[in-house]
Parts: structure tokens; sequence; C-alpha cells
């Protein structure tokens, strides 16, 4: 159910709680006062008919002797009271021939019955309860006798249809208020149920871009107004911190790929170094022995690089290091491994190719390293690199290569430097 709808249901409700309760209550108190009204009138039509009974027979036993009070009361029923009936000044005069049924019974002062009904007989002796809802009637002023009324009286027919009235309009004035409920309901729930839709939609709209302050208009100052603003002050510091949180992050990240580029490169030579080399090298292995492809390594070593150091200063000696690593990545292919392998070793892993293949890469590679225009560099400075290759899967491992290519660096450096070995005992 939509909150429009629930807030029109409550605010329905409650209106009818509230119309059938004042419609209750009005109508208790109607028919409480209509109730003792009539009881009044009734009290007045017996005690004026008692005052008359005395009045003409002097006290009740000689009047019960000499005519029945029911006899009595129909004989004189049509005639107005006498004037010295006792009616209390100011109270208007009472018609009796349209008087409402009713039952009294009659006491002595001392409370013994002299006009009885079933639940009283004449004679007996009324209770206390009794006693203190009686009424005494003053006769050559003194206490004649008390009456009290029996039951509950029925109102006239006049007060009934004046009673159908005004319960007519309380069910109007019920309808009528229910009416106002509903629309007051519907008004209501539109106009609270529209700011929190509006509400609802920000949410939304904050979940799919985190980034950008979303706002929402405030309608009014209540609790959704306040919630509004609260709202509004959250999206503009949601957005605030999200985009701090993503130029953070980037920054983190950014930061851990140049720690990760600083933990697998040479700083001199931005080359990879030994240990990636090494962690690759194995798995590169691993795949050429699984699919049954053919795998080369390269250790290089430059010639005479320490009289480079010693002859032309360190400094020419790291630039010459780094024109070697350009001129190696530059001859290799993308697919190929290079990797600085310490001070001034070069070590390459050629996948998916034969030996004879990497002979020729490297043979190439010599060549460009050693005609490379190295005079601008240091007048007089020559350098050339000698290689030893390793193609033998058989050996086991990578490192097994490496140690095996290093053999041939060595055999070359033997025979002359400036050279590729591929092979035990031959040179290229």
């Amino acid at each position: 159910m939509r909150m429009r709808s629930k807030l029109t249901l409550i605010l329905l409700i409650a209106g009818l709680f509230s119309a059938g309760t004042v419609g209750a209550i009005a109508n208790w108190l109607v028919m409480r006062d209509f109730q003792q009204s009539v009881m009044d009138r009734a009290y007045d039509n017996f005690q004026e008919d008692v005052r008359r009974y005395l009045a003409i027979y002097g006290d009740w036993n000689n009047a019960a002797q000499q005519e029945a009070f029911h006899d009595f009361v129909r004989r004189h029923r049509a005639y107005p009271p006498p004037p010295d009936s006792g009616r209390e000044p100011g109270r208007p005069a009472i018609d009796r021939r349209q008087q409402a049924p009713f039952r009294f019974i009659v006491l002595d002062p001392e409370g013994r019955v002299l006009k009885g009904l079933e639940e009283y007989p004449q004679g007996s002796m009324a209770d206390p309860a009794l006693l203190s809802r009686t009424r005494p009637v003053i006769h050559n002023g003194s206490v004649a006798v008390r009456i009290a009324p029996v039951g509950e009286p029925p109102p006239p027919p006049s007060d009934r249809e004046y009673v159908a009235a005004m319960r007519k309009a309380l069910a109007v004035g019920i309808a009528v208020a229910v009416l106002f409920a509903l629309l007051i309901g519907v008004i209501a729930g539109e106009r609270i149920s529209s700011s929190i839709r509006a509400l609802t939609e920000a949410i939304r709209g904050m979940r799919k871009n985190r980034e950008t302050a979303l706002e929402v208009e405030v309608k009014s100052r209540d609790e959704i107004g306040e919630m509004a603003q609260a709202f509004n002050q959250m999206s503009l510091e949601l957005s605030r911190a999200h985009r701090e949180l993503r130029r953070s992050s980037e920054m983190v990240q950014q930061q851990a790929q140049k720690l990760r580029e600083l933990s697998i490169r040479d700083p001199l030579t931005h080359l990879f170094n030994r240990r990636h080399f090494e962690e690759q090298a194995h798995t590169l292995y691993q795949q050429a022995v699984r699919y049954q492809q053919p795998l080369t390594v390269m250790l290089g070593d430059l010639d005479h690089f320490k009289r480079i150091n010693d002859n032309c200063s360190h400094a020419v000696g790291d630039e010459v290091l780094r024109q070697v690593s350009r001129l190696l990545s530059e001859g290799i292919r993308k697919s190929d491994l290079l990797a600085r392998y310490g001070g001034e070793e070069f070590v390459i892993l050629f996948p998916n190719s034969s030996l004879e293949q990497a002979l020729h890469c490297c043979e190439n590679l010599r060549r460009r390293i050693e005609s490379h225009p190295w005079g601008d560099l240091h007048p007089g400075l020559e350098v050339t690199m000698s290689m030893g290759l390793c193609g033998k899967l058989a050996l086991g491992n990578a490192e097994r290569m490496v140690a095996e290519a290093d053999q041939r660096l060595y055999a070359a450096k033997h025979r002359g430097r400036n050279r590729v070995v591929s092979r035990s005992g031959e040179a290229a």
C-alpha cells in the first residue's frame, strides 16, 4: 500500500472514530437531559395530583377511605392545579393531559408504603436506597407524604420526535465529518507522499551517481521539511566524500602501481630486475614444456665494462648501460622477456623461439651495439657485448638453462669477446 493510501486511511479512521465518539457522547447527553426532563415533569404531575388529593380529603388515610387515588386522578386529570398546589416559583404550568406514563409509590414520612407497586407492597417499609430518592409533598406547612419513582418513564411523542430529529442531525454531521476527513486525508496524503517520493527518488539517484550532489525542494517547515534539509546537506557531504574517496583510491592505485614497478624494475635501466625475470621465466618454461614449444635463453655481458668505468667515469658507464638497454629493447619482440641480470649482465628469454631463431636475433643485437656511435658519448669509446645461448628444455628448469647460457657466455669471453656462442665448442 502506498504512503498516500496509508495516510488517507489513517485520517479517515481517525475522523470516523472522532465523529462516532462525538455522536455517541452527544446522543448520551441529549437522552440524559430528556430523561431528566421527563422525570421532572412526571414528578411535578404526580406531586400536583397528590397535593390536590390531600387538599380535598385532608390526609392520605382518610382520602384512601373516601376515594382511590387512581380514580381521583382519572376524574381530575383535565383540571388545572389549585392555587395553593405548592408549585415551585418560576416552574411553568404543566399540561397534565399530555403527561407521559409514570410509576410512583407514596410513603408516609417514616418510610412506610401507603401506595405501592409489585416491588414495594403497601404497608412495607422502604429501604434506604429508595428513601434517598424520595421527594416530600408539603401539606399545611409540613411533610404529609413522600413520593418516589420506580423505573424510568418514556418520553412523550413530541420529545421522541425531537430526539429523532436530533439523532438525524447527528448522523448528517457524522457523514459530513467523514467526507471532510476523507478530503483532508487525500490532500494531506498527497502532499506528504509527494515530498517523500521526491526524497526516495533523490536517494535512488544518489545510488546511481554518488559523486553528484542532489537537492530536493523544501516545501514546508515541519519534520518532512527538516528531513529534506538534512538530506540536501547529507547529499552534499556524501558527494564530496565520494569524490575525495575516488581521488584517494586513484592515488593509492597509482602509488601501488609505482611501488610494483619499483619492485620489478631496475632503477637505472628501467628493465625488469633479476627477481621478476626468474619468476616469469619459471612460468614460461612450464608453458613451453606443456605445449611442447621451443624456448631459448640468452645471457649477455658487456666487454671490458670495468675499463669504461675506470677510463671514462661511472657516469659514462651508467649511460652506456641505459643505451644498451634501449638497443636491446628495440631489437626484440614484445613477447620476449628482457632483464638486467646484474651489473653489466643482461638476460633475454625468447618464448616459442628455436635456438637458430634466437641466434639470428642475438647476432643482430650484437651488431647494433657494436655499430652504435659511442664516440658521441665519450671520445674513443667502444662498446661490445658477448652472449651465450641455451635452448635445452631437457635441462629441467629455466635456472639450469640460464646456467648453461652462462657457460657459453664464458666460452664467448674466452674466445675473444664480442661474439655469440650457441653450442658448446661453437661461436658465431
